[in-house]
This record gives C-alpha cells, sequence and structure tokens, in this order.
C-alpha cells in the first residue's frame, strides 16, 4: 500500500533464505537413503503425465512446454534421469520426429520411496509445532505467495502496457 512502511524487509529475505536452505538441507539428509532418481524432475514428470499423459507417457515437447523450458535443457534433464534408469524415451510409432517419455519401474519405485522419506521429514518437523501453531500455518501459508504473484502479475502487465507504447499512468494497475 502507498505510505505505509515496510516491515523488517531484511529480515523477511533473511528468513526466507534461511528457510530454504533449511529445508534443502533437511531434505537431502531425509533422502540420503533413498535410491538417487533426480526426485524433483520426476516428481514434475509424474505429475505431467497423470495431468497431460496419455498411457502413462507425455511428449517431450509437451514436458517442455508445461515447464516453460527450452527443449535443451529439458532433454539434458531427462538425459541424466534416463541414465539412472528412472524414465526411456520411446520414438513415436505415428509420428518418428516426436518423442514420449515414461517413468520405468524402477523410477516409480524410486519416487515413490523418495516421496515417503520426505513424508516422514515432514510429519516429525510437523510433530514439533501445535496444533495452534499448524493451524496459523494453513491459514496463513499462501497469503505471501499470493501477494507476491498479484505484485509480478501488476508488474508485468504495467512491462506489457509501456512495451506496446501506452501510457502506465492512465491504467489501474
Amino acid at each position: 500500500m502507498p505510505g505505509s512502511e515496510i516491515p523488517d524487509l531484511q529480515g523477511m529475505f533473511r528468513f526466507v533464505s534461511r528457510l530454504h536452505t533449511m529445508s534443502k538441507r533437511g531434505m537431502r539428509g531425509a533422502l540420503a537413503d533413498c535410491p538417487r532418481c533426480h526426485f524433483g524432475m520426476l516428481e514434475n514428470l509424474h505429475i505431467l503425465i497423470e495431468q497431460r499423459g496419455v498411457e502413462g507417457a507425455i511428449y517431450v515437447s509437451e514436458v517442455a512446454r508445461a515447464m516453460r523450458q527450452p527443449m535443451p535443457a529439458v532433454s539434458r534433464g531427462l538425459r541424466m534421469m534416463e541414465q539412472d534408469g528412472s524414465i526411456v524415451r520411446e520414438t513415436d510409432p505415428n509420428d518418428r520426429r516426436k518423442t514420449f517419455v515414461r517413468i520405468t519401474p524402477q523410477g516409480e519405485q524410486a519416487r515413490l520411496q523418495s516421496e515417503a522419506a520426505l513424508n516422514a521429514y515432514f510429519g516429525r518437523i510437523m510433530a514439533r509445532m501445535t496444533p495452534e501453531q499448524i493451524d496459523q500455518m494453513y491459514a496463513l501459508r499462501g497469503v505471501l505467495l499470493d501477494a507476491i504473484e498479484a505484485e509480478n502479475d501488476a508488474m508485468q502487465k504495467k512491462i506489457s502496457t509501456q512495451k506496446q507504447g501506452g501510457s502506465v499512468d492512465d491504467e489501474n494497475i
């Protein structure tokens, strides 16, 4: 809000950074006994196949589009997962220019094992909180993210308007 004082912005940045660092460290520790499977990428692929795939597979081009990543970056990630045995890529028999990707049974087992390890880790974290703290956390979990997304959308609209030669001052952003 214009004119209102911003509360300890530096403290918020430190909090977000520390939250990121500590949770990443904890998740890495929780996954130490799990098979190496590039869990984040495998989980994203699993979700995309569930949402947009057909018969347990999805086109590589659809993965790139959904992840908003360039094709070479997606191909590199898929190559690593293929080398681990987590996925296979197959040429579409109906259109040899297209490639499907599917999670292997080994990849699915590793994904489920990793998911269980992370659920147990976060379950132990939640057990350290009181029911009231958990209720507060759930009540506020999206507030900051929603505010950030709204501000980012407003900035993007302003930038688009400026690029189109329109006057931002006349816009109600």
